[in-house]
């Protein structure tokens, strides 16, 4: 669960301040930690495997998460878009 987590933190991080050709580098950089770390703790090969992927969704995910987040739409201005009323006024006829 521990590769999940950090899969997570580090999706949000690449969300809010990069591109998404960031991603696949990103993905594979989880997938070699999360299987690294199974391997380590003595995990089985379908277990590490599992946590493999679920790492590389939950990347996705927050990444997703945190490029919605980085960039909050903007108010409009006042007066813009311009009423209906105001367009036929500034044409010259």
């Amino acid at each position: 669960m521990l590769p999940i987590g950090f899969a997570a933190l580090f999706g949000l991080v690449l969300g809010r301040f990069f591109k998404v050709a960031v991603l696949g580098l990103g993905a594979a950089a989880t997938t070699i930690f999360a299987l690294l770390f199974e391997w380590l703790n003595g995990a089985g090969p379908a277990s590490a495997i599992a946590v493999a992927v679920l790492g590389a969704l939950a990347l996705q995910l927050a990444y997703l998460v945190g490029g919605a987040t980085a960039h909050p739409p903007r108010r409009p201005r006042p007066g813009y878009p311009p009423a209906p009323g105001d367009l036929r006024a500034s044409i010259d006829l």
